[in-house]
């Protein structure tokens, strides 16, 4: 029989599903069944959870990962790189992957499937007040293929008794849960490893380009929420509660770096072009009135990543 306190997270050792599972094994009214694509090696703080593992286009495996589950939060999916753009092939890989998985999900009696999607969905149409009614107009292939697996998941529960709700989310940043490499390219993560490797935070742009940033432990603080309450199918935005320009974002960055790390830093920029961009500001409401709480720890966060990258770099130059 299916059981709503067993709770499968998929790409769980992810830069979101490393802070999600976490979330769950500190929090021991909830089982949780972390899925790995390979065997790894659990932190310690790992107690409360019992992992399976596979390729999720198996059929054993996705029998395996689902088997009593009562809600699915799916994460197995990339994330946005400027440095690497996915292959048309890999991102159809991923939408069969996950056609296959909330099938079977509904098959097998889940109650509720959460997929994680990106706000890349909204392209063209990320300027000014953006809602959870906001129209998306992606622009590109990562964006489309988001779209693609978010009417996929409600196409499939549609179809079936089971909720779906797709969490359109925001930039996140954090101090890793589990090993996670890759995590240390993006933006603010990026700058945290400058700020304790060098003496500058180099922005790779003219630096007026938004984003707007959610911490990592108020975002797995949200998605916990969604995945446990009886909330209704649907589509939702979540997101942190500013908007930034990169500039903006490195000098944050250089305060708390030189507090911390009792150093002096300066912010410099690869690009000096006057190119316009589209500020932007996102109206999260919805979830909200549903009672999901959705906090603001920025400041703690980026103290917290910070000393991250001194424990990972420290005493290297790059």
């Amino acid at each position: 029989m299916p059981d709503d306190r067993l709770i499968v997270i998929t790409g769980a050792n992810g830069h979101v599903g490393g802070r999600l599972l976490h979330h769950f094994c500190i929090d021991t009214s909830y089982h949780v069944r972390p899925h790995f694509r390979t065997n790894i090696e659990l932190p310690a703080w790992a107690t409360n959870c019992t992992p399976s593992f596979g390729d999720l286009r198996d059929g054993e495996a996705r029998r395996d990962a689902l088997r009593s589950a009562g809600v699915v939060v799916h994460l197995a999916t990339r994330g946005y790189s400027t440095t690497k753009p996915p292959l048309p092939s890999e991102l159809e890989k991923e939408r069969a992957a996950t056609a296959e998985l909330v099938r079977d999900a509904a098959s097998s009696g889940a109650s509720r499937f959460v997929f994680i999607s990106s706000i890349h969905v909204f392209g063209d149409a990320l300027v000014g007040d953006v809602t959870d009614s906001t129209k998306p107009l992606p622009t590109t292939d990562y964006g489309r293929s988001r779209l693609g697996l978010e009417y996929e998941v409600m196409e499939q529960c549609r179809a079936s008794s089971m909720t779906g709700i797709v969490v359109r989310m925001t930039n996140t940043f954090g101090a890793p849960a589990m090993s996670h490499t890759a995590a240390w390219d993006l933006v603010v993560h990026d700058l945290c490893r400058q700020a304790v490797t060098s003496n500058r935070l180099l922005l790779h742009s003219n630096g007026y380009g938004y984003r707007n940033l959610l911490a990592l432990g108020d975002a797995s603080s949200a998605i916990a929420q969604v995945a446990t309450r009886h909330i209704p199918s649907g589509t939702y935005l979540l997101a942190g509660p500013r908007t930034y320009q990169l500039r903006a974002v490195a000098e944050l960055i250089k305060v708390r770096a030189e507090h911390l790390l009792e150093k002096s830093l300066t912010v410099d920029v690869t690009h000096t072009d006057m190119t316009h961009h589209q500020p932007f500001a996102f109206k999260d409401t919805s979830l909200r009135a549903l009672g999901i709480d959705i906090h603001d720890t920025f400041v703690q966060e980026l103290d917290q990543l910070l000393q991250a990258a001194r424990r990972e770099f420290g005493g290297r130059s790059l």
